[in-house]
């Protein structure tokens, strides 16, 4: 009896000790199926499309964001191609070229097709140009390639301080800050040039005088002047990354959850976070900013007074100008932004 007793207890604990394993076991199988298929999916189920969309303004923030993702993609040996989603008035000229030239540096390696989702303006067509390949909506609005800054001021230390040079308050002369403007300009006109001369698709048929002018073309003119390579939107932007990087068989993915990065941030508002960008802007700062955007009316009477030389009733001057300019506030950012060509 004793003896049934004890078989009976020690086939139960048997019973218990087999149901954890099996229930161990079970949760093991699982996480190394599970496992499994997460490493499969980023090395053995083929290269991948990254995708990544920057709509905001470029500033320092912004661009370290993009310049840092881009890399990354650029070394991951998973990422056969990008397709950059664009839509950005632009913003800070230093950031735009650091961009631009990240992106120029990735393209040496991998194919990168932009594709323009609404705006790309200034150093947003900047960050563009460097594709090789642009698709565009009919509809966008696409160049405005130039610099704008901060009307310049001739340095005037005040009477109680001391300078070691006579333009140490500002860098330079009102003309030294023209001459700076001109030369950020050029470079990043001849970039555009260069690039959207030797386009593959749809070579620039526009001179470098005309594109000087800094107009903001529609989609489809864009097109016709071999700003952009063709009407388009993610669609084809992944089509013609994969035709460039050679795949008949790929995957997309969003190149930020890939790369177990950050998603840079974006702007609902494109327009309030151009004008935060001009607000905080340090004085002398040289933008690639779309120039329908205007700057703060702080900025009529902006500087320390003491770094100028009065001029009288040049600042009243300046402020009615600048708010005859800027005019009634319109009911949305695409009419506010609309080319100068398309209002009544």
């Amino acid at each position: 009896m004793d003896e049934t007793l004890f078989t009976a207890s020690t086939s139960r604990r048997a019973e218990r000790f087999n149901a954890w394993e099996i229930a161990l076991a079970v949760v093991f199988l699982a996480a190394c199926l599970i496992g499994g298929l997460a490493l499969a999916q980023r090395q053995t189920s083929g290269p991948a499309i990254g995708v990544l969309r920057f709509a905001a303004a470029i500033d320092f923030q912004s661009s370290r964001q993009l310049v840092e993702m881009m890399e990354a993609a650029r070394l991951d040996p998973g990422i056969a191609a990008v397709v950059l989603e664009v839509s950005s008035p632009g913003g800070f000229a230093t950031s735009s070229e650091s961009i631009y030239y990240t992106l120029l540096n990735f393209r040496q390696q991998k194919p990168l097709v932009v594709v323009v989702d609404g705006l790309a303006a200034s150093g947003g067509y900047y960050m563009a140009a460097a594709g090789n390949r642009i698709f565009a909506p009919p509809s966008s609005y696409v160049g405005n390639v130039g610099t704008r800054g901060s009307r310049p001021t001739d340095p005037a230390p005040a009477p109680d301080e001391l300078t070691s040079g006579p333009y140490k308050l500002e860098g330079g002369s009102r003309f030294e800050q023209i001459r700076q403007l001109d030369l950020v300009r050029n470079s990043f006109l001849n970039n555009v040039v260069t690039q959207r001369s030797h386009a593959e698709l749809n070579p620039l048929k526009i001179s470098a005088a005309e594109i000087a002018e800094a107009r903001i073309y529609l989609g489809s003119e864009a097109v016709a002047l071999g700003l952009i390579d063709g009407e388009g939107s993610r669609t084809e932007g992944i089509e013609a990354a994969a035709a460039l990087a050679g795949l008949e068989t790929y995957y997309v993915v969003d190149l930020p959850d890939y790369l177990g990065m950050e998603q840079i941030v974006s702007s609902d508002d494109l327009m309030a976070s151009a004008q935060s960008l001009l607000a905080a802007a340090p004085p002398g700062t040289i933008f690639m900013l779309d120039t329908r955007i205007p700057f703060p009316q702080q900025w009529a009477a902006s500087g320390i007074p003491h770094l100028r030389k009065p001029r009288t009733g040049a600042d009243a001057l300046w402020a009615d100008a600048r708010s005859q300019s800027v005019g009634a506030p319109t009911s949305s950012f695409a009419e506010r932004l609309a080319p100068a060509a398309t209002r009544p």
